[in-house]
């Protein structure tokens, strides 16, 4: 399988620049093509854990939404166990769900489990559908402990299918957070159209999604989503690269990936929404020497980091 080596990152962030400009100079929030999925979602995401947290008001969560979709952000990731956060993104998203491209999960191995989840995220969520369900953290062999069984026709992959037939959900994808080569026989199935893997300038010299997995994502023309973008989450904060240098970095690092529509970033509230709107505005590739000195201050953070997420192969 091919490898990502600087050269191609550096292409790849040339001809983002040319696509992102005319956005970026006209202060509005760019777009890329969730790969084979027709529709442009906005290079910047929603991770809406945080607004599931205890004591988060329902006005909050409200003016929130109305400012992320008001400003172009129309992707909103969401799951069964982030607290609140499908129950509060329902009313929050009454008139503006036909602006957003809505994303929850499913956490089984079991045909009825997940169909379940799925009607249950429905309710909550008040839509009478998903664009797209997500098989959550296919690295975990706890979870998902046999994936023939994930795969087969009576397990969750079976149950996403029919949900699909019935309209329930529009598009299948996985998330996978350790093991990337976890996430290859499920992409092999040719019933994947979306990926979201744990990418940034560290973790990829823990992991290595960018090498083991994205090249594979490209040749199938499935869209890639970045979470932990900022190294999180942490106790009391978005992430561990949240300085104003590491920040930009990760940002810039992640969008200049082949293959990247959409990095997805969990806020709290308009200040780390409105950072985030900045940046993607903003947004610039990597130069040659930031490239060089990102990849050396990744390896060394990786060293001290070692595989917070579970084991990598």
């Amino acid at each position: 399988m091919a490898l990502i080596t600087r050269r191609d990152l550096l292409k790849t962030s040339a001809g983002a620049a040319l696509a992102v400009r005319a956005n970026a100079e006209a202060g509005t929030l760019p777009t890329r093509r969730l790969g084979k999925i027709n529709f442009q979602a906005s290079m910047l995401g929603l991770g809406s854990q945080y607004l599931g947290d205890p004591g988060v008001e329902q006005a909050h969560v409200n003016r929130f939404i109305a400012e992320a979709v008001d400003n172009g952000l129309n992707y909103i990731d969401t799951a069964p166990p982030y607290g609140e956060s499908e129950v509060r993104l329902g009313p929050a998203l009454k008139g503006l769900r036909d602006k957003v491209f809505l994303v929850s999960k499913v956490e089984t191995n079991a045909r009825g489990d997940a169909m379940y989840q799925i009607k249950d995220s429905l309710r909550k969520l008040k839509t009478d559908h998903l664009d797209c369900v997500l098989i959550h953290n296919v690295g975990r062999t706890d979870r998902y402990p046999d994936l023939r069984q994930v795969m087969a026709a009576g397990g969750t992959l079976g149950a996403l299918v029919d949900a699909k037939k019935q309209g329930l959900i529009r598009h299948i994808g996985l998330t996978a957070h350790l093991r990337p080569a976890r996430a290859l026989p499920l992409i092999e199935t040719g019933e994947i159209e979306l990926c979201m893997f744990s990418l940034n300038f560290v973790e990829r010299h823990i992991y290595g999604f960018e090498e083991k997995v994205m090249p594979e994502c490209r040749k199938r023309n499935i869209g890639v989503i970045a979470m932990k973008v900022l190294g999180g989450p942490v106790r009391n904060g978005p992430g561990r690269l949240i300085s104003e240098e590491d920040y930009a970095a990760s940002l810039r690092y992640v969008w200049g990936l082949a293959g990247l529509s959409v990095a997805l970033i969990g806020m709290r509230n308009q200040e780390e929404l409105r950072r985030a709107l900045n940046a993607a505005r903003g947004y610039k590739p990597l130069g040659r020497t930031e490239m060089t000195a990102i990849t050396e201050r990744g390896k060394l953070l990786a060293a001290q980091w070692g595989p917070l997420r579970g084991p990598a192969v």
